[in-house]
């Protein structure tokens, strides 16, 4: 497990959401208001036993520190109707799939579709809250399934970019092993 601590000041843990959402206003770093965010609501749900995870193109803007970006954080959670509660109290209306926060310009998509493995799972840190972010390999899986089953090159180009950036740190027998089943071996970068 890693975890990557984030230069800057120090975030304390915002007890009400009028300060969250003034901190999260006040943010200049997209990403730092991202993870902030995730980390307030993760905190919020881990007080009650639940879990949140980050998952798809946030995850991969996550661990790429900004280098392919994203409109909407997706996240998976383990209490879908407990996430909405948090979401709801910090100000997010549902507009279709998308939760939306018009006044600090941030959006989530709570993702029911994807695989919720936890094994290999790496927490961030941001400020004093913890955020946990999908494994690399399992996000590498899901970039070269779309790259091949939906043609996109942008999730190819992603997918190794991230398996060169962690090529040390990750469990290869575990990757391998995965593409097979998810019939992408044939395209895993090597």
């Amino acid at each position: 497990m890693t975890v990557r601590r984030t230069p800057s000041k120090p975030y304390r843990p915002l007890s009400g959401t009028r300060r969250l959402v003034s901190q999260l206003k006040k943010e200049p770093n997209e990403l730092k208001k991202k993870m902030l965010l995730l980390g307030y609501i993760t905190n919020r749900l881990e007080r009650k036993s639940e879990s949140v995870y980050l998952v798809g193109g946030q995850a991969v803007e996550t661990y790429t520190a900004g280098q392919f970006t994203t409109g909407d954080i997706d996240i998976t959670t383990t209490d879908r109707d407990a996430t909405e509660k948090v979401l709801k109290q910090i100000g997010f209306k549902q507009q279709g799939m998308v939760w939306l926060n018009e006044t600090v310009g941030l959006a989530v998509h709570i993702v029911d579709s994807y695989p919720k493995r936890t094994e290999k799972t790496r927490t961030f840190q941001i400020g004093s809250y913890m955020v946990k972010v999908v494994g690399v390999e399992d996000l590498i899986i899901d970039r070269l399934s779309a790259s091949k089953f939906w043609k996109s090159r942008r999730d190819s180009e992603q997918a190794n970019a991230l398996f060169r950036s962690f090529k040390d740190q990750i469990d290869l027998q575990y990757l391998r092993e995965r593409a097979k089943k998810e019939k992408v071996a044939d395209i895993l970068p090597s």
